[in-house]
């Protein structure tokens, strides 16, 4: 008599197994799109702050420290920036620290736009796998 055994339990291992390393993957590429997609600025700090906090089984955690990369992304109403960051990054990305005050001005009367680099991370990330 010919038979054939399933052990479940096994499978269940193997499948978690497959699971977790497409997970991984997929977190690693994530990251790595992140970094790419994120607006570089005056310091490059949002764009090297991505990184993979945790993993357990079936669950990965990854994001940036960074307080203001939600703001980035979604856009923030008007506000007061931290006008010494400002004339650092007019300096650096406009080669004027004068430009700074208007700026500074806009920002708070008006609010800075959304530059939505997370969507386009997600998306590069899912045409990959």
């Amino acid at each position: 008599m010919a038979r054939i055994v399933f052990d479940l339990d096994e499978l269940d291992d193997e499948l978690n197994a497959e699971v977790a390393g497409i997970l991984e993957d997929i977190a690693n590429e994530l990251i790595n799109q992140l970094k790419l997609e994120s607006p570089v600025g005056a310091t490059s700090d949002l764009q090297r702050s991505w990184q993979i906090f945790q993993q357990s089984s079936g669950e990965v955690v990854l994001g940036s420290r960074i307080e203001y990369a939600a703001a980035v992304n979604y856009g923030r109403g008007p506000h007061e920036p931290d006008f010494e960051q400002l004339q650092l990054w007019a300096r650096r990305k406009l080669g004027d620290e004068s430009a700074a005050g208007p700026i500074f001005r806009k920002i708070k009367e008006e609010g800075t736009e959304p530059n939505e680099y997370l969507d386009r991370a997600i998306e590069n990330t899912l045409e990959q796998f």
